[in-house]
């Protein structure tokens, strides 16, 4: 993963949307076209929405498919890998062509979000046999909960925290950052106090110094760049955290005052305080394919789970993890990302793929499928066998805090559906990105966007 972006255009999403309405077309033969061998019902799960696709995924993928078709006598289960920039319009063409898969997946929040319409509602199959989820974490089961349908069971999530750079807080001479949970002094006070303290410019001089020359930085105190607008004001608490619409979906409130808090911070962290690389110093590091963190540039660095495998690979230096610190309100939410599969809604033998989606789910299964895609199992009961099982890729790390971060979820999401879900993105992050440009003034961004998003929410529900 890289940092977040949207996979397919407004346009394609809304073409898809209306292709998942339309009555399903008959298979050649006349028969479904998921039909598997002989009288197993098949089960195609689709992949390619977000990972598992690359070689070493998609034989492990192989291997589980085979594994489940070696114990099931009913079913047969196999695995569609579509390229990542062909997965949208594959599915936009079997969704409208009355062949859609039976599952899809890993699908991350926003990928629930861009299709929303597309999904089946699991709450009746969860009802129907009494299907327990209590063993669960409960923020996981509320991800996939909407007003008039349950999208899917958990299957991982990708916690958000702290990364912090050992060797730079040594050099400073600077205490690590709290690993306690319960330390409601590591606020954003304390981050701006240490971030400021661990930015340095070319002669030494750190951004508290009077000497400090902001105009030759060589080291910054804190990154969180690789996310997007609702991914970054999620966590100074808004009252509906991370989705800038009221409940109902009708009334846009990307101005709400926690987040003009936010965002003005923001413009202070990067054009007063300078301890946040502005759009240049972001810019030169993605053209060298060089990650914020991996840079040695950045003491501290706030990012998911799904970092860790591409992110602490050969670095040179010492790191730890801490928790995201307390918001400005004395409350703490750390975003996170989640995978579930989900069943469309016109799919053919939804029954077998119900029964898939619970084996791929299941405590037997579940830490083998996160060790391929990369996600914490969103069950409790197999948190310490996975907890030993990353202790030994990172043995100096304090994994005690990836678990205990699930916890602090940003609910309502910051991925979460919204109507017109790509386009109201797209405006936040447009307007939003200006703060990596120049100072801003907050309330009027934000005054502005909400005015913009008001619009397209008034547009689709007069559509409806």
């Amino acid at each position: 993963m890289h940092r977040i972006t949207i996979l397919l255009s407004s346009l394609l999403v809304s073409a898809l949307l209306i292709g998942a309405c339309a009555a399903p077309a008959a298979a050649p033969g006349g028969e479904s076209a998921a039909a598997g061998s002989g009288d197993k019902a098949k089960v195609t799960v689709f992949v390619g929405m977000g990972t598992g696709t690359d070689p070493d995924q998609i034989q492990a993928q192989e291997d589980l498919a085979a594994k489940y078709n070696s114990s099931h006598d009913d079913i047969e289960m196999e695995f569609l890998i579509v390229p990542v920039e062909e997965a949208g319009e594959r599915f936009l063409a079997m969704m409208s062509g009355g062949n859609p898969p039976q599952l899809v997946g890993p699908n991350g929040v926003s990928t629930v979000a861009q299709f929303f319409d597309s999904w089946g509602d699991v709450a009746p199959l969860i009802e129907a046999e009494g299907f327990d989820t209590s063993d669960f974490y409960g923020p996981a089961v509320e991800l996939n909960q909407y007003p008039d349908k349950t999208v899917g069971l958990p299957l991982g999530l990708f916690p958000s925290f702290t990364f912090y750079n050992k060797d730079m807080f040594d050099a400073a001479g600077l205490e690590y950052p709290t690993h306690d949970f319960a330390d409601a002094s590591w606020n954003l006070d304390k981050l701006r106090e240490l971030a400021m303290e661990l930015t340095l410019d070319a002669n030494g001089n750190n951004a508290t110094s009077p000497d400090f020359d902001p105009e030759n930085i060589v080291q910054w105190g804190w990154d969180d760049s690789w996310t997007d607008a609702r991914g970054f004001l999620t966590r100074f608490g808004a009252p509906n955290v991370g989705r800038p619409a009221t409940e109902d979906y009708r009334t846009a409130v990307a101005n709400a005052e926690e987040w003009v808090y936010g965002l003005d911070w923001l413009s202070k962290a990067v054009w007063e305080d300078h301890f946040v690389p502005d759009a240049s110093v972001q810019e030169a590091r993605d053209a060298a394919g060089i990650d914020p963190f991996g840079s040695n540039q950045v003491a501290m660095f706030n990012s998911h789970t799904w970092f860790m495998s591409e992110g602490l690979v050969d670095l040179p230096f010492a790191y730890d993890f801490a928790p995201t610190p307390y918001n400005q309100q004395g409350g703490r939410i750390a975003r996170i990302h989640a995978d579930t599969f989900t069943i469309p809604k016109n799919a053919s033998n939804q029954e077998a793929a119900w029964e898939v989606l619970k084996w791929l789910t299941a405590p037997e299964q579940i830490v083998e499928v996160c060790l391929i895609y990369g996600c914490i199992p969103a069950r409790r009961s197999v948190a310490d066998e996975f907890q030993q099982r990353l202790a030994e890729k990172y043995p100096d790390a304090d994994l005690s805090i990836v678990f205990d971060s699930i916890d602090y979820l940003d609910n309502p999401n910051h991925e979460s559906f919204v109507p017109e879900w790509g386009r109201v993105n797209d405006t936040m992050n447009n307007n939003f990105s200006a703060v990596y440009l120049g100072p801003v003034d907050a309330q009027a961004v934000l005054d502005q966007t909400n005015q913009e998003l008001q619009q397209l929410f008034d547009d689709y529900w007069a559509k409806q």
